[in-house]
């Protein structure tokens, strides 16, 4: 764990980054003198989706378009 207070994370960003990539937590600690703990972590690799894959999963009421009771009064 490496500890950095806010001006120096600042000045040395690329050093911060390099130790969040590896893994290690990254402590800030900021003007209000609490400690932040920083941690990267790599996002999910998107993968193509599938066309038709939620085949048969999903379906459409018959009355989806009718008009809903609450707007009854509206509809006069």
């Amino acid at each position: 764990m490496k500890t950095y207070t806010v001006e120096s994370a600042k000045a040395n960003f690329e050093e911060m980054m390099q130790h969040a990539q590896a893994g290690l937590y990254v402590t800030i600690i900021g003007t209000d003198k609490r400690e932040y703990r920083l941690m990267l972590e790599p996002l999910p690799v998107n993968k193509p989706r599938t066309p038709g894959s939620a085949r048969g999963r999903v379906w459409i009421a018959e009355d989806f378009d009718a008009p809903l009771p609450e707007f009854d009064p509206y509809m006069e």
